[in-house]
Formats: structure tokens, sequence, C-alpha cells
């Protein structure tokens, strides 16, 4: 805040701001994805390296894996659920620092002290609220913590401005040298910082205590990295480990040098179009009207604190200019930083429209605007962030998002003692490294890529195998979570035996389906001569023939499982996808034949006017309600939906107590 400005007004900004964050965690514990998620190609390695104090992904995140080792001790949920935590907790850490940010750079001319509070108020809430950060805010991920650390990185510069004390750049320097442990790309903002500090006081640079200060503050800040090497002996990612950061060119490799293809990725001829995507993702988080309010703020910070604004379009321009010549497919959440400065933008240009509005009511009245009209507008100003809540609410929403747990809660009770399941390796395989790294599950089964990325075909010699990922054939599983192509034989089949719950109501999750294979020198029962289903049914589906299924158990506990058996007869040789749903809420969407069909017309014998047996295991999400369900299946692109059975399912136990139960056991489950 502006050193002018009394006691009482600070204490309202940090009251506002303290409200803004406690706000911003409500919405985000409320929509928090309780364990793993597939939101984040990521996340689920950034859910488990905090518990076992291990080494992440380039370029490693120390202070990202510190923080989390904190909140890993919350006496709730289980340990996925509490990272989870620490991303809406720092989220919202992130959403008070920028309104603290705001007001303590508005200028008092722009507005009354009312409207400036309302317009900073707004302007952090279409933050918090964008979809991209609330969609960070609620997964273990790395980008809501480095927000916060921006926000603390700023605040402290600021602070420094207004004292000058050699104590407080230390502080300042700490925290920047502490921020690149959320995010490296942190340490582009220091030209900015520079510039910022000689339009400042340039005298400081004749002060060895200030030099001293700065120095100390960010070499200590910067000395996390030292946990690089010490943890090297932990990754078990392929590329990580051609790059492992045991020597100093390992360290650089790892930090500053990591992911080199993508970066500057795309010619000068190419940047027009990418500065179209940035804009097209900067209107997704704020709207169109954010591009005109921002330049206005732009051009009102210039006008009324230009040190600032070099400062704060630094930083802006330098991040952007680094990221629109990225390649990445997530990109957008690399953008957040971007997100964030120009969320300040929007904060000097909407006081600036507001304070139009007021100067133009007293031209008319010819008098002072009353105070119950400058509460009229700025209630309305803070009612317009109730559109993006409303707006993004649904699509943020990820409380719903079970389906990683319930699958491997149903794999560990089916798997047999002394079995092997092959996964995806490094960062990839955390959905099912995670069970055994934090709560030691099922320790008699062996988890090939868990120990290295290159498993070798003795590793896992005399086993029963099953597998998670496609490991045969042209649709295996390749590129950094790939296994090798020798580990197992191309003459084994991969039989579906289990298939998980899609997430949401619609779509596929980002990674594909949820499916526990078994890897078997024959195909099993998949085409036979004759059908005795249980349950008779005999729909013609103009080529496709649903005979009948066999349903087991019909009550069943959300959560748990259910076996299903579905006969069908092949008229017409062309391809068929089954979905699978319950009480019209898609469960699952599969291939007819559960995938081998083509295999075995192949290799064995015609399918075509025979019997197609789908026999396999599907789990009932622990969001699915109690009460009497419809199951169905129907064939993608018809309309016509068939109703096998009505099932009755029960909700015995809380999906989290379900999740430890299983987390904790040592040996199969019948």
């Amino acid at each position: 805040m502006d050193n002018n400005q009394p006691r009482r007004f600070r204490t309202i900004d940090y009251a506002l701001a303290l409200l803004l964050a406690g706000i911003a965690f409500l919405f985000y514990y409320v929509t928090l994805t309780p364990s793993l998620s597939y939101l984040s190609p990521d996340g689920n390695e950034l859910a488990t390296i905090p518990y076992v104090l291990g080494l992440a992904h380039m370029p490693g995140y120390p202070l990202y894996t510190w923080l989390g080792k904190i909140f890993t001790f919350l006496p709730f949920g289980d340990v996925a659920h509490r990272v989870n935590l620490m991303s809406a907790a720092l989220g919202a850490v992130g959403v008070g620092g920028l309104y603290l940010i705001i007001t303590s750079l508005l200028h008092q001319r722009a507005a009354s002290p009312i409207l400036r509070r309302a317009g900073a108020s707004l302007a952090a809430a279409l933050f918090a609220f964008s979809p991209t950060y609330w969609s960070q805010a609620v997964i273990a991920e790395v980008y809501a913590p480095n927000i916060a650390m921006v926000a603390l990185t700023l605040l402290a510069l600021l602070h420094w401005e207004r004292t000058r004390r050699d104590r407080d750049f230390f502080l300042f320097a700490l925290v920047f040298g502490l921020s690149l442990g959320t995010h490296i790309s942190n340490l582009g903002f220091a030209p900015a910082f520079a510039i910022f500090i000689l339009l400042t006081d340039r005298s400081v640079l004749k002060r060895p205590t200030w030099w001293i200060a700065g120095l100390a503050g960010f070499a200590l800040g910067a000395a996390q990295f030292a946990w690089l090497p010490l943890k090297a002996s932990t990754l078990n990612d392929r590329i990580m480990l051609e790059h492992a950061p045991t020597t100093l060119k390992g360290i650089y490799n790892y930090t500053l040098g990591a992911f080199p293809q993508f970066k500057f990725a795309f010619t000068l001829s190419e940047i027009p179009d990418r500065v179209v995507v940035y804009l097209y993702l900067l209107t997704h988080q704020f709207g169109r009207l954010s591009l005109l309010l921002g330049v206005i703020g732009m051009v009102a910070l210039l006008l009324r604190r230009s040190r600032h604004y070099y400062l704060l379009v630094g930083m802006y321009l330098v991040h952007v200019w680094f990221f629109i010549q990225y390649r990445a497919f997530d990109l957008e959440v690399f953008f957040l930083p971007a997100h964030f400065i120009w969320a300040i933008f929007l904060a000097f240009g909407i006081p600036e429209v507001l304070g139009w509005l007021e100067r133009t009511i007293i031209r008319l009245t010819g008098g002072q605007p009353s105070r119950p009209s400058q509460w009229a507008m700025a209630i309305v100003t803070v009612g317009l962030a109730l559109i993006p809540l409303g707006h993004n609410l649904s699509t943020s929403d990820r409380s719903y998002d079970v389906s990683i747990n319930d699958f491997y809660a149903n794999v560990w009770e089916m798997l047999p003692s002394d079995s092997a399941l092959l996964t995806q390796g490094g960062v990839f395989g955390y959905d099912a490294f995670y069970w055994q790294l934090v709560y030691g599950t099922r320790q008699d089964v062996l988890l090939p890529a868990l120990p290295t990325p290159n498993p070798a075909p003795k590793d896992i010699l005399g086993r029963d195998l099953y597998s998670t990922t496609q490991v045969i054939g042209p649709n295996r599983a390749r590129g950094p979570g790939g296994l090798p192509p020798d580990l197992v034989s191309n003459e084994l089949w991969q039989i579906p035996i289990l298939t998980g719950a899609q997430s949401g109501t619609s779509g596929l999750n980002p990674r594909g389906r949820l499916v526990l294979y078994q890897l078997s020198e024959t195909p099993g029962n998949l085409v036979v001569d004759e059908a005795n289903p249980t349950i008779p049914l005999d729909v013609d589906l103009k080529g496709l023939t649903l005979l009948g299924a066999d349903v087991d158990p019909m009550n069943v506990e959300s959560g748990s499982r259910i076996h299903l058996t579905l006969y069908w007869r092949l008229d017409r040789a062309r391809p068929y996808q089954i979905e699978t749903a319950l009480d019209g809420r898609s469960v699952e969407i599969h291939d007819l034949g559960l995938g081998n069909l083509e295999r075995y017309q192949a290799e064995i014998g015609p399918v075509l006017d025979r019997v197609i047996l789908e026999d396999y295991w599907l789990v009932v999400p622990s969001t699915t309600p109690e009460g009497t369900l419809e199951l169905t299946v129907r064939i993608v692109g018809h309309e016509e939906t068939i109703t096998i059975t009505e099932l009755a399912v029960v909700d015995q136990e809380e999906a989290m107590e379900r999740w430890l139960r299983i987390a904790g056991k040592s040996s199969s489950v019948p």
C-alpha cells in the first residue's frame, strides 16, 4: 500500500485479501480432486514424490517437494488428497497476494477507495476463477503453488521499495531464489527486477551490504537445487536418467537445459500464429473485454506508476515471448504467470473505467456522487465475478474424479499372489507406483517398471502376467512411458478382465481407458458356438445381435465391481463400439470383442454368425448414488439403448475409507 495510506485502510485491504483467499480456497476445496487424477500428465508423480522425498521430473521442483511433504502430515484423506490440498491452499495464497499487489499499486486518482477496492477484488476474482488457474488449484501440480511464490516475490520486492532496507532486499532475493523450486522459468523475471531496482534507487549499487544481502538471499534460495544430486538415485524415468543430475553438466541439463526440444521450437514466420494462440488462451481466461481493459490498465499503469509499469510489462513480455515459442500440448498452464500479471493490468483498467463513470455522474448531477451510489457501483462490479464463477464451476469441479482410485482398488483385490503388473514406466507409471511407494500395497505383486524403466524378461519369469498398458501388438504403448518391446512375447494375448469407469459424464480419460489385462497364451472363450445367458435378450441391432447377458452380483457396493458377460452374434463384418452405462451415465466404452476380435479372425477362425463372448469385470464408480439403477448397453452411433437388468447399488463405505483399507492389504482378496 502507499506509504501515506492510514493504517485503517491498510487493515481493510489485508482483511479483504484474506476474505478473497478464503473464498477461493472454499471453492477450490469443494471442487478438489479426491486423490489421483489424469488431469495433469505428471500429476500422479507430483502427488507421490513429496511423500517419499524423491526427485521429481525435470527441473526437480525441490521447494514443491518439501512443501508437499509438510502437507502429507495432515491427518485426513489419503496422501494424494493432501498434496492436492496444497495446490488449493497455495492457490488461494496467490489470489490474496494478487489483491495486495494491486491495492499497493493503484493510484488514488484512479477512483474512490470503494471503487478501487471493488476493481481490485474483481480482478483477483477473475483470476481465481479463471478456468486454467482453477483447474490447477484442485490437483497435485506445480502451477498454483508457483503463483503463490510469484505473488510473494512481488510483495517482497514492493516491500523493499518502500523501506529500502538491505534486510528486506535479502528477503526479496531469498523468496525469488526459492520460487525457482516451484518453476524455474521464474528466473526469466530477473531482467525486469533489475530494471525496477535501478529505477527505484540506483544508489544501492554503491552499497556493499546491499550486494551481499541480495547475493546471499538468492544463493540461499537457489541452494535448494543441491537436492538434485542427493536424490538422483530415486529416478526411474528413462529420459530423466539420461540427464541424471549427478555432475555439474547433469545438473544444468536437468534444470536450465531441460527439455531443449520444447524451447524456441517455432520459426519467426510462425510467431504471429503463436501470438494468436496466446490471445485465444488469454481471452479464454478473462473474456474478450479483458483485452481492452488490460490495455487501458497498461496505459494507466504507465501514466500513474511508470516504474511499476516497466517492472510488470517486463515480466509479462519475457514470459509470453518465451512460452509462445514453447512446444507443449498443455501450453495453457505455462502462461499462468502471464495471466497473473494481466490480472494486475485488468485491475488498473477497471478502476479507470469506474472512475470515468464516477466523474461522469458528477458532471451530470452537478455534485459529488453519494456514498450509496458508490456502494451500488462497487457491488455491481464485484458481482461480475459471479459470471466466471458460475460459468467455470461445473468444468472445474473435480470432486467426482475417482476413476483411478476405484480402478486400482479393484486391481489390487483381483491380482493373484506373486503376479507381475506391467504398467507404463517413469512419470506415467505413478498411478500404480503410488500405492506401493506410499502404502506398501500388495508387495507380493511385482511392478517391473518401478525399480527401472527398462525391465528385462528375466525379471518377470515364472509370474502370472497382467498389465494396465498395451504391451503387445501395433497399439503397444511407446514413448517415455513405453516398456521394452521384447519384455513379453508377441504371441501372448492381452485379454481385458477389468474395466474402470470414465472420469466424468462423457469422454475418455486423457490417458485412455482404464483396463486391467491378463496376458495369456490363448484368447480364452472369446468365440463359441452356443450362448446360454441367464438374462436372454435377443435384440437385433442391424448387423449385430445382443443375445443376452450374465450379471453378478445384482447387489453391489459403489466403488466395487460387477462380473458382466455379454453374448453377441455378429452378422455383418464391421467395427462396433459398445458403451456401458448406469442409469444413463456412461461408464465405459470398448471395441466389440474387447479389442481381440480382429486378431482372432486372422489367426484362429471366422467370427461371423458365431457367438462372441465379452467376459469382464466392470467397476461401479464410488460416486454412484445408492438405489436401483438400470445397467444398459448401446452401440456407439446408434440411438437404441438396451436395458440388461437393474442393479441395487449400496454405499456401505466412504470411497476414501475403502481406498485406504484396500491400500493397506498385503494379499489378494478372492
